[in-house]
């Protein structure tokens, strides 16, 4: 299951959704999103982003990951 956490300070959520070591990664606006050498994604972070815009949408956004990861549809390729 993904991990998701958010840095108050720094207004960045970021989800995890693997243990692998991050080799590229794609910026698109304010979305970074890391690959691992297999071209899966390891890593999203959102920049910029209101707590309560967070807390609101938390759930949102772990179904959203969930489902990528459970139907394989991660890789760069995929996209």
């Amino acid at each position: 299951m993904p991990k998701i956490q958010y840095d108050k300070e720094s207004k960045i959520i970021s989800i995890k959704v693997s243990n692998k070591k991050s080799v590229d990664s794609d910026v698109q606006d304010n979305v970074v999103v890391d690959y691992d050498k297999n071209n899966n994604i390891t890593n999203i972070d959102i920049m910029d982003i209101d707590f309560n815009e967070f807390k609101d949408n938390k759930i949102y956004f772990e179904e959203i990951i969930k489902e990528k990861v459970k139907v394989g549809s991660c890789g760069k390729n995929s996209r």
